[in-house]
């Protein structure tokens, strides 16, 4: 292991002074690590704050829905509620930004703890060399985005919740959450970068030949029937009138195993739905579905955290907009107000979540494909073909991404659509969250041109 430990060093060096991107996608890492755990802990804060409120109500607090202390509780309760949903809507995506981070590089990563293995080092030690990598990346995101949440703290006063402004106070964690947090953000990384080692650690001649991986199996698509027939079944027993905090925190899990169940189903269908468009005279859609159908996980993953916006934004069609609606109770009022307020900070989050994430998984895809594109340039394909393929690449995943986010946002929303039910402002808000979803994807995929260009501009081969 103390090879493993002297090596990493030396050869993360050697990537950044590459001509391939590398110093690139550390810094890339690095910045998705950082909005990784700002993100969970901006989450978390809010929650707290939720639950701190419930347990110690204040004089202003109870005077906001003019109750006493006991009525006061359980609307409160509610609040909690609501933001244990919330997180169960974005605790995924944001999680899977950090693994995304520990993923970038992943197959030049590969190739080059698979040549060493060939000269004799062993599979734990070519592992134990991209852990420390990638825990190197992790502990500075992490430390950059928990002071980038401190200083966020005073901003949260122009929020209002229960007609009262965000106290930074209010935000602050406990210290064993925030170790929780960063603890889990740290993990997840590592094991994201063993995880996706591992045919180093097996076969190093699988990784020198690029063989295809083998296709996805049917047993996902069963995992996602069970997962939408384990909720539908739960959505007709569920009241949500029902203040009672055991059961909403069961309703969270349900909607986080839907979540990741669409996130497990997606990469099938993806590679299924590709085989037949591959077969096309298009040279840019054909070298892009054959991508898909060789990458189906990795094509899920440029878009999939777009998925966050349309699933928030089925929440925001059921929020009325309309005060004449709500009655003369002012109470009402409040709770609705706030009700969009956290729909509106939930889509905020999921559109940072969906930039960074795309951004990430773009510049990884081009850099990892830098021998490919070479190849291509050098035997003459001109270099719009190439920015065309990019765009397939992106295009195709995405429409199925929204339709099946939207989908399964309506059904998560089900059980509170007898309260208000479908709002004309909240289908707008959808399409509109659809159209944000289809520019900020592709856009980033056009922000990847620089990059582009830098790896085809490369002449020699500096270090592997």
């Amino acid at each position: 292991m103390s090879i493993a430990v002297t090596l990493a060093p030396r050869l993360a060096i050697a990537r950044l002074r590459g001509a391939r991107g590398g110093a690139v996608l550390d810094v890339l890492a690095v910045a998705a690590f950082t909005v990784s755990a700002f993100l969970a802990l901006t989450v978390a804060g809010g929650t707290w704050m939720f639950v701190q409120r419930w347990q110690h109500p204040t004089a202003a607090t109870l005077a906001a829905f003019d109750l006493d202390a006991p009525a006061a509780a359980r609307v409160l309760e509610g609040y909690v509620i609501l933001a244990a949903v919330a997180c169960a809507l974005l605790v995924v995506p944001v999680l899977n930004l950090g693994a995304a981070a520990a993923r970038l590089g992943a197959r030049g990563r590969a190739r080059r703890l698979a040549s060493l293995r060939l000269i004799g080092m062993t599979g734990p030690e070519v592992v134990t060399m991209s852990v420390i990598e990638t825990l190197v990346q992790a502990a500075a995101g992490t430390a950059l985005g928990s002071v980038l949440w401190t200083i966020s703290l005073p901003a949260w006063q122009v929020v209002t919740f229960q007609e009262q402004p965000v106290a930074a106070g209010e935000l602050l964690l406990p210290w064993w959450v925030v170790l929780a947090l960063v603890a889990a953000l740290l993990s997840l990384g590592a094991l994201s970068a063993a995880v996706g080692l591992r045919r180093v650690h097996i076969s190093p001649l699988g990784v020198a030949l690029q063989q295809t991986p083998r296709s996805l199996r049917l047993w996902r698509l069963g995992a996602f029937a069970l997962a939408l027939t384990a909720f539908a079944v739960f959505s007709r027993f569920f009241r949500v009138g029902t203040l009672e905090l055991g059961i909403y925190v069961f309703f969270a899990a349900m909607v986080l195993l839907v979540v990741g169940a669409v996130n497990l189903v997606g990469p099938w269908i993806l590679q299924l739905l590709a085989r037949p468009f591959a077969r096309t005279a298009s040279v840019p859609r054909l070298i892009a579905m054959r991508r898909i159908v060789d990458d189906p996980r990795g094509a899920w993953r440029n878009v999939s955290a777009v998925a966050l916006l349309g699933t928030v934004s089925a929440y925001a069609a059921i929020v009325p907009t309309d005060p004449a609606a709500l009655g003369d109770d002012p109470r009402d009022l409040t709770a609705v107000t706030d009700l969009r307020t956290g729909v509106l900070i939930a889509l905020a989050v999921g559109l940072v979540v969906a930039a960074v994430s795309t951004l990430v998984n773009q510049a990884a895809t081009v850099v990892d494909r830098a021998e490919e594109s070479v190849a291509m340039d050098r035997a003459g394909v001109p270099r719009p073909v190439l920015d065309a393929v990019r765009r397939y690449h992106v295009l195709a995943p995405l429409v199925f991404t929204l339709a099946v986010s939207v989908g399964v946002g309506f059904l998560l929303v089900t059980p509170f659509t007898g309260m208000f039910g479908i709002q004309a402002s909240g289908v707008l808000l959808v399409l509109l969250t659809v159209v944000v979803g289809l520019l900020l994807t592709l856009g980033v995929a056009e922000a990847c041109r620089p990059l582009q260009r830098a790896v085809l501009a490369q002449t020699s081969r500096r270090n592997d």
